[in-house]
């Protein structure tokens, strides 16, 4: 009898713990995709803010133009056929980077509002005002080739993600 009990309470405990480590996996591998279909405040951009922070176990796919740097933050290169790169990262200070094509950094913060804007060429901090929302798409023209081939996941637990994530994106 104690013998059932035992195997019965082992076999529950490692159905919980595989199920328990595929929704962890689930949701860190499609991030990208639920965030594209997850709900979020103005200004917020799940989908940029996914596809960096979770490179490492996103889809990476091969695609000319497109590197991929995953040694100590996350970042993805985009080069045009005229040789010029735009950079898009993520590091760990929940700090994101957009390198444009010319000499102008942008730096957003966690919530994805513009923090500083810094002149690569003259060393300086600039102050004027810029088109966010023209950044922000040209941003997404440097890393739609990976988003593009995210995948639908086989299992979705999309629910799961809105859950964990309504205060990081609202």
């Amino acid at each position: 009898m104690l013998k059932k009990v035992f195997l019965s309470v082992f076999v529950v405990g490692l159905v919980s713990a595989f199920c328990l480590g595929y929704g962890m996996l689930n949701l860190k591998k499609n991030s990208v995709y639920y965030a594209q279909h997850t709900p979020h405040s103005e200004g917020v951009e799940p989908v940029l803010m996914e596809v960096t922070s979770n490179l490492d176990s996103i889809y990476t796919p091969d695609i000319k133009g497109i590197k991929y740097d995953y040694d100590g933050n996350n970042i993805i290169y985009n080069t045009d056929s005229n040789g010029k790169t735009a950079a898009f990262s993520y590091y760990s200070s929940e700090l994101y980077r957009y390198y444009d094509k010319g000499d102008v950094t942008y730096v957003f913060d966690g919530n994805f509002k513009i923090v500083r804007i810094f002149d690569d060429e003259n060393l300086e901090y600039l102050s004027k005002p810029v088109d966010v929302s023209a950044v922000k798409r040209d941003i997404y023209r440097t890393v739609k080739p990976v988003v593009d081939a995210q995948s639908e996941p086989f299992i979705n637990l999309k629910w799961i993600y809105d859950w964990v994530n309504k205060d990081r994106f609202n």
